[in-house]
């Protein structure tokens, strides 16, 4: 079982303070996952709002954490590729795998967000379809000594694209998928990774559509034992129930009113907004192993419960979440560390 540090932040400017307030507390957590021996850093690219818009460029903050971390692998999830022009994602991530010394996961998706696309002049409608595409350009072009090709969307000749990535044939490549079991095939058909958020649903659901994964791999002649299945979740690990209730209790629904946000899911659905707000709320999560909140113990059985019906080899843990405090995040961690790692290593 590997552990990864996951960036996903939501902005509560009034907690959080200020931009580069923020920036140094990531900066802090990101040591600290170093230094409590986390296998991985995931950040997201989120644009405009306060759900996660803070961090647009994963790149970026990844190249900074580059330079301060030695074992990290460094992660995005996701890059919103279709809003970009892939040969720049290629580059960006090659040079970020040569600054790594080769500790690049790159992980791509299409994103939530269609009004993003307006704003970047991208076209929301053929994102998914654009997305396969330019995940095969950017592995060929991190691959090809010369870039022969021909798409859909997308048309290239004799184009050597410079530098190469330090890893070969190329950095691991992570592909979101969430509900749409196409989606879930597709990954496995490719042979990319599975990047998958069981959360928002309930892990037993979660675990049909990571089995269709699964089938496809072995269908396509791929090995399950050379993929991962990477899921995330939010983590609280208190001295006990009752300390993690009561610290991360407020934060969690602060987050939980986001999440709702983003969904388009307000009040004026009526009964679904009742039903997703009880889906959503701590005790629920709890109950039902899709939050790692408790004290040391529960967090374990969480996990253990996780790895059980999921499936799951890789789980990225959110532990900075609706103004937790720093203090009180980077203890969670340490707790983390050194009473709940060590049991499911």
């Amino acid at each position: 079982m590997k552990f990864g540090y996951y960036l996903l932040n939501t902005y509560v400017p009034e907690l959080d303070g200020a931009s580069p307030e923020l920036y140094a507390h990531w900066l802090e957590q990101i040591d600290a996952a170093e230094d409590l021996r986390f296998d991985s850093l995931w950040v997201t690219e989120h644009h405009f709002r306060f759900f996660g818009g803070m961090l647009p460029n994963p790149q970026l903050l990844l190249t900074a954490a580059a330079q301060r971390t030695r074992k990290l692998r460094l992660g995005s999830s996701v890059s919103l590729v279709p809003m970009h022009h892939p040969i720049r994602i290629a580059e960006d991530f090659a040079v970020l795998d040569l600054l790594s010394n080769g500790r690049v996961n790159f992980g791509a998706g299409r994103g939530m967000s269609s009004h993003d696309y307006g704003i970047f002049g991208a076209d929301w409608d053929t994102a998914q379809a654009r997305l396969l595409e330019e995940l095969e350009i950017i592995r060929r072009a991190w691959t090809d000594d010369v870039l022969e090709w021909d798409g859909e969307y997308y048309h290239y000749h004799g184009l050597t694209v410079r530098p190469k990535p330090r890893q070969q044939p190329h950095p691991p490549i992570y592909v979101t998928a969430q509900k749409d079991p196409d989606s879930f095939q597709t990954a496995g058909r490719r042979g990319y990774h599975l990047m998958t958020v069981p959360w928002i649903f309930t892990n037993e659901i979660q675990r049909t559509r990571v089995k269709l994964y699964l089938e496809a791999l072995r269908e396509s002649g791929h090995s399950e034992n050379n993929h991962e299945v990477f899921v995330m979740y939010p983590a609280y690990v208190g001295e006990s129930d009752g300390d993690a209730r009561a610290d991360a209790f407020e934060p969690w629904h602060r987050w939980r009113a986001f999440v709702l946000q983003e969904l388009g899911i307000d009040p004026s659905k009526g009964s679904l907004y009742d039903e997703r707000l009880s889906h959503f709320s701590y005790d629920t999560m709890v109950a039902q192993n899709r939050a790692i909140f408790g004290g040391p113990e529960t967090c374990v059985r969480h996990l253990q419960r996780i790895r059980e019906i999921v499936g799951t080899t890789h789980i990225g843990l959110t532990f900075h979440f609706g103004g937790l405090s720093q203090e009180k995040i980077l203890k969670s961690m340490e707790r983390f560390a050194r009473y709940v790692m060590p049991a499911l290593k």
